[in-house]
């Protein structure tokens, strides 16, 4: 009982932990280098808004130069996105994902695992979902966090790869790299 019971606090904490990081707008991973005192990346990311700042106030040469590695900017994703995405163990994943409210909101997802056994085919969840900025391949990424409160998942994240489209990332917010689809696409 003893054990049951710090399993359940330990996951309340871990999924509370998630959703702080999730909403202060960085990867899980920067957030929890500057929170346990490793804060170089903190410090590191900061400098190119100073110096847009600077740009702001001063010369023609640094626009230019910084010009290429601006993102344009996406609008939050919205709506309802569908997709078949891979499968280790079955045919595909028929996902239906949808997204409520502006930039923090709530999501509903209907995940349909085609070859399997009709009772272990389909999983509904719902949650939270949130943005973050930045993964391993690509600091001007907008990833979107996925943290469910009701059914039977682990937390999951996408990027955000336009207005329309959003492709499924690993557990560790890197970019799956094979030939098969991980994108839902906006209906």
């Amino acid at each position: 009982m003893r054990t049951i019971l710090t399993l359940i606090v330990l996951f309340n904490l871990t999924l509370g932990l998630q959703q702080v990081q999730a909403q202060s707008g960085k990867s899980y991973q920067e957030w929890l280098e500057e929170n346990r005192g490793g804060g170089k990346k903190a410090t590191a990311k900061k400098a190119p808004v100073k110096a847009k700042s600077s740009t702001a106030k001063g010369t023609a040469a640094k626009p230019a130069e910084e010009a290429p590695s601006a993102v344009p900017a996406l609008a939050p994703p919205s709506g309802t996105f569908m997709g078949t995405i891979a499968c280790k163990d079955c045919q595909g994943i028929k996902t239906e994902l949808t997204l409520n409210g502006n930039s923090k909101g709530s999501f509903t997802m209907k995940q349909v695992y085609i070859g399997k056994p009709a009772d272990k085919s389909v999983v509904n969840s719902s949650g939270k979902w949130f943005l973050a900025k930045g993964n391993k391949q690509n600091p001007d990424a907008v990833v979107l966090q996925l943290i469910p409160t009701a059914g039977d998942i682990d937390p999951m994240y996408f990027l955000q790869v336009s207005d329309t489209e959003v492709k499924l990332l690993s557990n560790t917010q890197d970019e799956i790299s094979n030939s098969r689809n991980y994108s839902l696409k906006k209906l």
